[in-house]
């Protein structure tokens, strides 16, 4: 799996929870970090004047919050994250592949309603066209 490999980290995050019960995201982050070889330097990667803002945590949040939107995992608060039944069925469907590829999570109708909001969201904060001169 490589660092940016979405599909096959949200795969490795569910695999994980089924192993090893619930997570929290800490644990899943330095834990994908150990599985992909991540040396220090690259696990500890900033965003350009966001300086508290780790790249690699970053991805491993956004996956964790597609993976929830299509409800395969569940956020459990201080006690982490568990992997749900759905989840489960998930790990067996893409068994061959090991990735979790966003056409999978749109059969979910959950999914497709958060990631709607999303994309609604980014277009109503494009400039008009007709205001552009």
């Amino acid at each position: 799996m490589k660092k940016n490999d979405h599909a096959a980290m949200k795969y490795q995050i569910l695999l994980m929870l089924q192993q090893e019960g619930p997570l929290t995201p800490t644990e899943i982050t330095e834990r994908l970090a150990g599985i992909i070889g991540m040396d220090d330097d690259e696990f500890d990667e900033r965003y350009e004047g966001r300086p508290n803002d780790k790249v690699f945590y970053k991805s491993v949040a956004t996956n964790e919050q597609h993976l929830k939107a299509a409800g395969l995992l569940d956020f459990l608060g201080k006690s982490g994250h568990c992997i749900t039944f759905e989840g489960i069925q998930a790990l067996m469907d893409n068994e061959a592949s090991r990735q979790i590829e966003y056409s999978y999570l749109r059969q979910f109708p959950e999914y497709c309603q958060w990631s709607e909001k999303f994309r609604k969201a980014s277009t109503d904060n494009e400039p008009s066209h007709d205001n552009l001169h």
